[in-house]
This record gives structure tokens, C-alpha cells and sequence, in this order.
């Protein structure tokens, strides 16, 4: 990848330390979530194929709909 492709840390969110009645649980809950929050965020601004992968993941058993939407995501993709 190059230089001018990758994300800059600052597009991160700062993860704040823990607080002193804080529990480890709680403060891994914390990590966890923040960090599951932006990496989710960075797929559905840049993975092209975020939005069919949210079709399959939510959508049990597909509609005619979501075929529909999944095949002209597909085709989006072809063309670029």
C-alpha cells in the first residue's frame, strides 16, 4: 500500500486510559467496542464490498430485495 494510501493515526479515535475505579472488564469492554466501532467505520467508508457483506450478515434468508441489492453492488464493482 502506498504512503499516500494508508490512514493516518489521527483517523483513530485516542483510546483513554483506564480510570482508577474502573474494572479491567469494564476497561476491556471499552477497548473492545471502541476499537470494533471505528474498525466497522473504516470498512463501511472504504471496503467496497461492505454493504453486500451487511446484506448476508443481517438478512437471514434473503429477500427478493436483497438479492436485488447484493447483484447491483456486483455490478457497481464490474464497472469500476
Amino acid at each position: 500500500m502506498s504512503d499516500e494510501k494508508r490512514l493516518r493515526p489521527d483517523y483513530f479515535p485516542a483510546l483513554r486510559s483506564r480510570a482508577e475505579t474502573e474494572t479491567t472488564p469494564d476497561y476491556l469492554n471499552y477497548l473492545s467496542d471502541t476499537i470494533e466501532l471505528a474498525h466497522n467505520n473504516l470498512l463501511k467508508e472504504h471496503s467496497p464490498f461492505y454493504k453486500i457483506l451487511t446484506i448476508f450478515n443481517t438478512k437471514k434468508p434473503l429477500g427478493l430485495n436483497d438479492i436485488k441489492s447484493i447483484l447491483d453492488e456486483v455490478q457497481k464493482l464490474k464497472k469500476t
